[in-house]
């Protein structure tokens, strides 16, 4: 049963998307074969490399607008609202989403916070960022009848790397073998652009939230708190899980955000005539990154301060 509401609530995800994508895809993307394939297969990388580059420029915006709010939240879904336009407002100016209409960018990212919430609000703090229940598993197990076990294979290896990592740094180092891994390079190229999105926005995530997470704090805490934040891992690494916050639990947010909006944004791109599954999934993506990271780290910042 519970499987059969999990691919219903996929299904129903995709086609929601496949409607926004309609009057948003029109380009081809053809399955790379023969002597050029390889350059084909890094073009289709390095477009995600922007996807994850463009989640870290919204994340700045966002951050921008907690600064430069005037007043007080009255409780936290006065943030939580504030997010929201915060990160409809941000996405629409992007020009990978200049086709897709602003209504329809806030549907996906409502629908995307709705099931975020959702899974966080069940659950006691403890348990948000074990091994064995977390949102990044939640996610893969929702498109599970959308991903091959090949591509479910590698998600879990990428999902092992975020868990396990010691340092920004290794997880940049292992995701990117993982692009050129010989599992990776046998998937056919659409089954390989998930993949791609998990390891660009898991590489960025991990940049941008060690080096920005104390400034957050600040912005939605009000205080010194941010500055004062690094002093109370006493010592401990910023992937360490101390106290109330989780450097993991951001970084497999965002991931599991690409993933399931790379999934639906290729499903829906393959269901527009012509579309193809690259535009789609960039978008999808970028869309779900963006929401599940900024909720995220709002979560363990109201969580711990509210």
């Amino acid at each position: 049963m519970k499987k059969i509401i999990n691919n219903t609530m996929a299904l129903a995800a995709t086609l929601v998307l496949s409607v926004f994508l309609i009057t948003f895809c029109t380009q081809t993307v053809e399955d790379p074969k023969g002597e050029d394939a390889l350059d084909k297969l890094d073009d289709a990388l390095q477009e995600f490399k922007t996807v994850g580059l463009l989640h870290n420029e919204i994340m700045d915006e966002v951050l921008d607008d907690f600064r430069n709010h005037d007043g007080q939240f009255e409780d936290k879904e006065g943030y939580f609202d504030f997010l929201e336009e915060s990160l409809v407002r941000n996405l629409s100016s992007k020009d990978l989403l200049q086709g897709m209409k602003v209504e329809d960018i806030r549907s996906h990212v409502s629908q995307e916070l709705a099931q975020l919430r959702s899974f966080y609000g069940n659950k006691p703090r403890k348990a948000l960022d074990t091994d064995t229940d977390n949102y990044f598993q939640f996610t893969v197990s929702l498109y599970d009848g959308l991903l091959n076990p090949q591509q479910m294979q590698i998600l879990y290896q990428i999902e092992y790397i975020i868990h396990n990592a010691s340092s920004t740094q290794e997880i940049i180092s292992s995701l990117e073998m993982i692009n050129y891994s010989t599992q990776v390079q046998s998937l056919s190229h659409d089954d390989r652009l998930v993949i791609y999105a998990a390891t660009s926005v898991g590489i960025e995530s991990a940049i941008y939230w060690e080096a920005n997470f104390q400034y957050w704090v600040d912005a939605l805490a009000h205080g010194d708190s941010g500055t004062e934040f690094f002093k109370t891992l006493d010592g401990a690494g910023f992937f360490d899980s101390v106290q109330w916050f989780s450097g993991r639990r951001m970084v497999r947010a965002d991931v599991a955000g690409a993933v399931g909006g790379a999934v639906t944004g290729c499903m829906a791109g393959a269901l527009v005539g012509g579309a193809g599954c690259l535009p789609g999934a960039l978008a999808g993506g970028l869309i779900g990154a963006a929401g599940a990271s900024a909720h995220d780290a709002a979560s363990q910042i109201l969580e711990h301060h509210f």
